[in-house]
């Protein structure tokens, strides 16, 4: 459980969230500059030097955010919560997964903005946000959130958090490297899918009592 002054911080930081996201995508929608010198940059990082090896590599990373793997991963997750019988942390993962699922495929349509030429694999939809961004920070957000609440040995959540924080930024990194996705559609599929799991998080999960602070 968390305080209730913890639990104001995750209202406070989903309406922080949001209004960037609101603004990424308002960018993105008129075509500033500003937005277009952004992708150009970190492109330019991230694509530079491509090796054979790294493209393997990203490739790989880039699999493990695909619909198949994440579709295994939520049903284990939803399944453990169901046997252990946490149907609060449940109605949190569940509710977080569904409604990033469905928001980010009604902002694709929404927005419509076309994926960048000469990708390396081939792959179809839209570009903006990226979903593989958005399902990663939603899936592992919601892990590290459980585990907060579960584990009780503090080396063993800062372990689990190093390792999904790890694997979020490398599978955006991956969607650059390949270029099936701008930058800004990285950084706009991070900032929807966490103020997803933050408003989640404040509506569902509890708060403790006066009594058990004590």
């Amino acid at each position: 459980m968390q305080t209730s002054k913890q639990h104001r911080k995750w209202l406070d930081l989903s309406l922080l969230t949001g209004i960037f996201f609101i603004m990424i995508l308002i960018l993105v929608v008129t075509n500033a500059n500003l937005i277009h010198t952004f992708d150009h940059i970190i492109a330019e990082l991230v694509q530079s030097n491509r090796t054979a090896s790294k493209t393997h590599f990203f490739v790989f990373i880039t699999t493990l955010g695909n619909p198949l793997p994440n579709i295994g991963f939520t049903l284990i997750l939803v399944g453990w919560l169901v046997y252990s019988k946490y149907y609060r942390l449940l109605s949190f993962a569940a509710l977080s997964i569904l409604l990033g699922t469905l928001g980010n495929s009604a902002i694709k349509l929404l927005i419509q903005r076309p994926r960048p030429l000469h990708k390396l694999i081939s792959i179809g939809g839209y570009s903006f946000p990226s979903g593989h961004s958005t399902s990663s920070i939603i899936l592992l957000s919601v892990l590290m959130i459980i585990t907060s609440n579960l584990v009780r040995h503090k080396w063993q959540r800062i372990l689990i958090d190093l390792l999904a924080i790890i694997m979020i930024l490398l599978i955006g990194l991956s969607r650059i490297y390949l270029n099936v996705h701008y930058p800004s559609d990285v950084l706009g599929g991070y900032l929807f899918g966490i103020t997803i799991v933050l408003i989640t998080n404040y509506l569902i999960l509890p708060i403790k009592t006066e009594d058990e602070n004590k």
